[in-house]
């Protein structure tokens, strides 16, 4: 029983920075109608630059904090010109091509240019410095903990943003009718990059997660990550942020509890399995597509 409870806190945690990876590339699918598939990349080298940071401060955590989260900010709203003009054109197929060929060259900065290409392993002081808080027979990692916590407030964040704010109903009235939401004044271009700032934002916190949770970091961790956000994004429907955030709770509780409870490669093919069956049975996702 400790063994099952254990494991539903770490595939929340898990399943917490999934629902933020898909939340941010769902983002940047109503602003763009994009498939970000470089988004989880730029979660990467931001932990990569974090990483850096560290050894040029001597293990300066808040500086490395900041730096992470400005890293997010930059290289996602740097991406933007880059995706407009396909986007304008409605070629998604080219943009999806576009984010691939991006994924790769950050890869091979990573792989090239830092650490030349070896594992970054972070101190333990930013992953919890190993301490578990324990509850009768239960014990469960302050990391997770804290990941699932800062999971939880960012999603909130992100959700009152979208849904309670001027500048996030007109990023949700681009996405579901942009000439519609031109002719009623709204900046194509503004509001773009307002979206595309808080995705960044989105992807230097996710960035600060991983390293709790993680510990460490390698350039293929961005492909990694890049599949299975658009597989659980295909899993729920294209756009739908909802549905995304419940969709990716779920898958990561099912990809703990196979973990610890099936042999080998198991994993990833309940994991893969699950999701095939509701492409099949549903087409536009569980929850049906929103762009």
């Amino acid at each position: 029983m400790e063994t099952f409870v254990a494991q539903i806190m770490n595939g929340l945690a898990t399943g917490g920075i999934y629902a933020l990876l898909v939340l941010g590339m769902n983002l940047l699918v109503l602003v763009r109608n994009i498939v970000h598939h470089s988004y989880s990349h730029i979660v990467m080298l931001s932990m990569a630059m974090g990483w850096l940071t560290l050894q040029k401060s001597n293990n300066n955590i808040i500086l490395a904090i900041i730096v992470t989260l400005i890293s997010g900010i930059v290289f996602t709203i740097i991406t933007e010109p880059i995706f407009r003009p396909l986007s304008k054109r409605g070629a998604e197929l080219e943009t999806i091509v576009l984010a691939m060929g991006v994924g790769i060259i950050i890869t091979e900065i990573m792989s090239q240019f830092i650490n030349g290409g070896a594992n970054l392993a972070y101190p333990s002081s930013m992953t919890g410095a190993g301490l578990q808080i324990n509850i009768g027979l239960i014990s469960f990692s302050l990391a997770n903990i804290l990941t699932l916590i800062g999971c939880v407030l960012a999603a909130v964040i992100l959700m009152w943003f979208l849904f309670r704010t001027r500048e996030g109903r007109a990023i949700r009235a681009m996405a579901q009718n942009l000439r519609v939401a031109k002719m009623l004044g709204i900046p194509y271009g503004k509001t773009g990059i307002l979206g595309f700032g808080i995705a960044g934002l989105l992807a230097g916190v996710i960035a600060i997660l991983c390293i709790m949770t993680l510990g460490t970091n390698t350039p293929s961790l961005g492909d990694t990550f890049a599949v299975k956000a658009i597989i659980l994004m295909l899993f729920a429907g294209m756009g739908n942020l909802k549905g995304g955030l419940i969709s990716a709770l779920f898958m990561g509780l099912v990809e703990a509890m196979a973990l610890a409870y099936l042999p080998g490669r198991w994993t990833e093919a309940v994991f893969y399995g699950v999701i095939m069956l509701v492409i099949i049975w549903k087409p536009q996702g569980l929850f049906g597509s929103q762009h």
